[in-house]
């Protein structure tokens, strides 16, 4: 059997049972669960406090997210503190440092200030420009 055919089969066989499960009443649930001699209700306490600890979790991530994106660097020129000029050389520079680096012009066409900007700005995040060094 191909590993498409096999895997189609399972997707399939995944699928009619959660049909089924999505069919059965939460009493039959309840019932076969215990049955099985399963502890429902220790089950049920322990995906609560799991559900619980994964919100805490992403809350916290996410005010810590908040906190690093208000907090402001001090004396980091910006973008738009830096001249287009500057910002020509900076590019070319990093160009010229890392062979490795590769651009594509569209259609050959002259590239606007925006452009080298975001070119920039693209460079930081790459760690190829270091934005510290460049309060000229």
């Amino acid at each position: 059997m191909s590993p498409s055919k096999h895997r189609a089969e399972i997707l399939a066989l995944r699928d009619a049972a959660l049909e089924d499960l999505m069919a059965t009443s939460d009493e039959e649930l309840l019932r076969e669960a215990t049955a099985d001699g399963d502890d429902v209700e220790a089950q049920a306490d322990a995906l609560r406090t799991t559900m619980r600890n994964a919100a805490a979790a992403t809350l916290r991530e996410h005010a810590a997210a908040k906190a690093r994106q208000q907090t402001k660097p001090a004396a980091r020129p910006g973008i738009a503190q830096l001249s287009i000029e500057v910002i020509k050389r900076l590019v070319e520079q990093a160009f010229q440092q890392d062979q490795s680096l590769g651009l594509a012009f569209r259609s050959g066409k002259r590239q606007s200030d925006e452009d080298w900007r975001s070119l920039y700005a693209d460079l930081v995040a790459l760690r190829k420009i270091d934005p510290d060094a460049n309060a000229d």
